[in-house]
């Protein structure tokens, strides 16, 4: 009795119109929500790790750090209740923020002399001697001056008006060494200054009014010769604004370390995730080629191409970011789907040697019927796996999972419905140029 063959290739362009739905879908929902998320790995943030008393869960952190959009997840033994909470930078670069007071001042006041990197803000833990702080600066032709909330000691440091400036003493880090060894409990802190000198009355109420929208404030300075102004910001490390809403909603919450990654590190590990994988597409490419024949590496890679394409969108519809880990679920469904795509290949290089008189669609069905029993059974044991951290490995994996489950679930039909047909093409357009 002859063993029945499923024309798979025939409905081949269900699995096309399945495809290309899916890809509008998931680009309609993905553009809706504003692109593709990247996580802190690639655009810079903070992994801060802290201790809560018993009873607090990711759920009650995540509702009390809601502004911050926050990754929460517990680590260690459940009775140490320690979590990991990693958000993304909220503060501009200083040196974005320095652009801007720039542009801004050129804007308002085209004809202003501006001074950058001259002026720092410092702050002091306690008790503050400003008698004493003066007569330090006094020696390097500096002036002194508090700023902001008056309860929180910050203060400026900036240069004397002098008729000779090539005279004068002054040099903002001399005076900030001088000043952190002199007093043990003063430190400079992070923050932006420009020193704004206009040759003609400046209109404060002009000044203030451009100051309002960046929420960026200045002092009046006591030179003389041209009126001056300095226009600064204080930047907040934002693990001092997350410890500040952790004190305020939990008891006894312990901030025990903080890991920053700034947009410079997060830029290169951008750039080192999209080298990775296109090296891991060529690589395998060449292998292929070398293993078995180009048609079937044309085949398998395009599948991979449509798995990992559609992997990544689906991430933008679902508002998964891409991290480390999503990463890692898509090289892994890149692995799994040339795994079972090959499996495939090799019954149709066995069989094309075996029937040379058989057609060679029909030969790619035989194929792929032989092997469904095997891809059936390695796939549901696989999606179980994938099911189970899903649902039982929290937040900190489940995104993990969500992406590998999909592309799984993908991989298998774009084994028979992508990459077959995608060798039968290349043979019929070889056919045709060798014809």
């Amino acid at each position: 009795m002859e063993e029945r063959v499923i024309p798979f290739i025939k409905y081949r362009f269900i699995g096309y119109g399945l495809s290309i739905s899916l890809a509008v879908i998931f680009l309609i929902m993905t553009v809706a929500r504003g692109g593709i998320r990247m996580g802190v790995d690639f655009v810079g943030g903070q992994k801060i790790i802290a201790k809560f008393e018993p009873g607090v869960n990711e759920e009650k952190i995540r509702k009390a750090l809601s502004a911050y959009d926050p990754l929460v997840q517990q680590i260690g033994e459940a009775d140490q209740n320690e979590f990991i909470i990693s958000t993304k930078i909220v503060a501009e670069p200083l040196s974005v923020l320095q652009e801007k007071i720039i542009g801004l001042m050129k804007k308002t006041f085209p004809d202003a002399e501006l001074e950058k990197d001259r002026a720092v803000l410092m702050t002091a833990q306690g008790a503050l001697n400003e008698a004493a702080v003066n007569m330090k600066l006094t020696e390097l032709d500096a002036v002194f001056r508090r700023v902001g909330d008056p309860g929180k000691n910050i203060f400026l440091v900036y240069p004397k008006e002098s008729a000779d400036p090539k005279k004068s003493k002054y040099n903002p880090d001399t005076a900030v060494n001088l000043l952190r060894s002199a007093f043990p409990n003063i430190d400079s802190i992070k923050g932006v200054a420009v020193i704004v000198l206009s040759g003609r009355p400046v209109d404060q109420k002009k000044l203030a009014d451009s100051m309002k929208e960046s929420k960026f404030s200045f002092i009046r300075t006591e030179y003389a010769a041209k009126q001056g102004y300095i226009v600064y910001r204080v930047s907040v490390d934002e693990s001092d604004r997350v410890q500040a809403d952790l004190d305020r909603n939990f008891k006894n919450a312990r901030v025990l370390s903080v890991e920053s990654v700034g947009p410079a590190v997060g830029d290169y590990m951008r750039r080192s995730a999209i080298k990775l994988v296109l090296v891991a597409i060529l690589l395998m490419t060449v292998y292929l080629a070398y293993r078995f024949e180009f048609r079937y590496s044309v085949g398998a890679m395009g599948a991979v191409l449509h798995d990992v394409f559609l992997s990544v969108i689906f991430c933008g519809a679902m508002g998964v970011e891409i991290t480390i880990p999503v990463i890692a679920a898509l090289l892994t469904i890149f692995g799994y789907s040339v795994n079972d795509t090959i499996v495939i290949f090799d019954r149709i290089r066995e069989s094309t040697q075996i029937e040379s008189k058989t057609s060679f669609v029909e030969i790619v069905n035989k194929s792929i019927t032989w092997t469904m029993s095997r891809t059936i059974l390695t796939s549901y044991l696989t999606l179980m796996t994938v099911f189970a951290l899903f649902f039982l490995g929290g937040e900190g994996i489940s995104d993990f999972a969500m992406v590998l489950l999909f592309g799984l679930i993908v991989g298998v039909y774009s084994t028979v419905y992508i990459a077959s047909p995608i060798v039968i093409s290349w043979e019929r357009l070889m056919a045709r140029i060798r014809s």
